[in-house]
């Protein structure tokens, strides 16, 4: 069995080097096209926008890398959890831990893949003529892919041929966002004897790039180095868990993943999404649904106070919380907007005054980076917590870059909302909590300001915002408020009511506003499935 698979990995391994040196040689139009008919892609950008993309996605991947270590981990604290026989069942605990580990190893590997996929294109950059840049767009397709199959590998090794986990995992469960039929594809893509040649194969191309990948990581050692040298590690935990667990892996599995996947060529949840991604590839790069003119009209429906929830469909960002909303802001209005909505009697008794005074000054840093405009002029509206920590943005930025945003509104007084805005101030420029961990104020995550804006006090009601245990760590999706907002709405227990919903309809390019009914039933859609409208 060993020898037979080496052999065929071998003959495959150099069709596959074969073929992309033949691409890479050729030269041959590589180039997706756009909905409007034009050529998108890498080869399509200028020199300087390369290098800004590709040097955001090597940061992008260091942070991805940080927490498949720390899920890693998880794994290996989990062996008495994974190492039963196929016929010892999982109590109602177990199951729930199974989950939030298979769910949070689906999210990652599927943001790799895109990672991965978006600098595939590196094949349109010239080796000849520009071997840096391709360089660099070629080790960060090859880190992300390396990086996707041994986390994949991970929990593969640990749940094949044992049903109580293919079972499980393969129910699907609407809260974490995991569809029917995900471990099946999980397997095929991750466990394919076409994986373990594209590694070789393309490790092949790497030492033949190895002086400009030297280059790379000596002009940026943090970001570059770190990479190149994670690439290099998990490129030989790959080959050696391949190497090792071959017959485990792939023996008698290949009828059972076929049958599983139906054939699907790789997982992000349906099999016409691989359509979709064929149609758009990376290629709304800067492109979104939500339009200019429904940014100004969804303004116009907010208060201050809203929780906005948010998603963008190609965005490796999407990472880290379960569930089809990733995402969460708390909006404030222009300044001019909250003084008028908060000149309230007993909202000014309260703080002394008017409320922007006291905003003024007891935050006076945040007061100015909140009432100046933006780099691009727009006016500032929403505080969110995002990569670069929390900040202040414009409307434009926040919900204009989004394919599908939500606004519901606290059923609270004016001044509890008016303090749990103040809250948010004092949060303002603190870096981003890329633990996830609620139990900490130092950092924050996107719905961790919000819960902690409105996490109930002796002087304010708030609201009950419940945490729950994602791989180990006690936080709060976005995709939790929107189910709460859904299973209180119309109750005694009703907290949020409902202020807009843009909904993002893919194949059209477009989103529209649509009523609660729709919204409600969000939280149940997959996570990664953008082709569901």
């Amino acid at each position: 069995m060993r020898l037979s698979f080496n052999r065929l990995l071998l003959a495959v391994m150099a069709l596959a080097l074969a073929g992309l040196v033949v691409v890479l040689m050729l030269r041959q139009d590589t180039n997706v096209r756009g909905a409007d008919g034009r050529p998108v892609g890498l080869a399509q950008m200028a020199p300087e926008e390369l290098d800004l993309h590709a040097d955001r996605d090597a940061l992008r991947f260091k942070r991805i890398v940080g927490q498949t270590i720390r899920l890693h981990q998880r794994l290996a604290e989990s062996a008495a959890l994974f190492d039963r026989p196929g016929d010892r069942g999982l109590s109602a605990d177990e199951r729930r831990q199974a989950l939030d580990l298979f769910e949070a190893v689906l999210d990652h590997t599927i943001a790799l893949d895109q990672l991965s996929r978006v600098h595939l294109d590196f094949l349109q950059i010239s080796v000849l003529h520009d071997p840096l840049r391709h360089a660099r767009h070629f080790a960060l397709y090859f880190a992300a892919y390396t990086e996707k199959l041994a986390l994949g590998l991970a929990l593969i090794d640990r749940t094949i041929n044992k049903p109580q986990f293919e079972k499980l995992f393969d129910e699907g469960n609407q809260g974490l966002g995991i569809v029917p039929g995900a471990y099946g594809r999980l397997k095929w893509n991750v466990v394919h004897v076409e994986d373990a040649a594209t590694a070789l194969a393309a490790h092949q191309w790497m030492k033949l790039l190895g002086a400009k990948l030297d280059e790379l990581a000596r002009g940026d050692a943090p970001r570059w180095g770190f990479l190149i040298t994670r690439l290099e590690d998990r490129y030989q935990t790959v080959m050696e868990n391949l190497s090792r667990k071959s017959v485990k892996l792939f023996g008698g599995n290949t009828f059972d993943i076929g049958k599983d996947t139906a054939h699907a060529v790789w997982f992000p949840v349906q099999t016409e999404l691989a359509e979709v991604m064929g149609d758009t590839k990376v290629k709304r790069l800067h492109q979104y649904l939500i339009s200019a003119e429904q940014v100004g009209d969804a303004a116009k429906r907010s208060a201050p106070g809203d929780v906005l929830v948010e998603r963008r469909n190609w965005y490796v960002s999407n990472v880290g919380l379960p569930g089809f909303w990733p995402h969460a802001a708390l909006w404030l209005g222009s300044a001019e907007e909250l003084a008028a909505y908060f000149a309230d009697p007993e909202v000014e008794r309260a703080f002394g005054g008017s409320f922007p005074r006291y905003l003024e000054d007891k935050f006076p840093l945040a007061w100015t980076s909140y009432s100046s405009p933006d780099a691009e002029g727009h006016t500032v509206r929403l505080i969110e917590a995002i990569s670069e920590g929390v900040v202040f943005t414009s409307a434009e930025h926040s919900i204009g870059t989004a394919d599908y945003v939500a606004a519901m509104r606290p059923e609270l007084k004016k001044l509890d909302k008016a303090r749990a805005i103040a809250r948010a101030f004092l949060y303002a420029g603190r870096p981003y909590d890329f633990d996830f961990d609620f139990y900490t104020d130092a950092t924050l995550v996107c719905s961790e300001l919000v819960y902690k804006a409105y996490e109930p006090r002796q002087e304010s009601r708030g609201l009950a915002l419940p945490l729950e245990k994602v791989v180990g760590r006690m936080t709060l999706g976005p995709n939790t408020m929107v189910r709460l907002f859904d299973e209180q709405l119309g109750g005694k227990q009703q907290q949020l009511s409902f202020a807009w919903f843009l909904d993002g309809h893919e194949r059209e390019r477009r989103a529209s506003f649509e009523p609660v009914e729709v919204f409600r039933r969000s939280w149940t859609r997959p996570k990664w499935d953008v082709a569901q409208r």
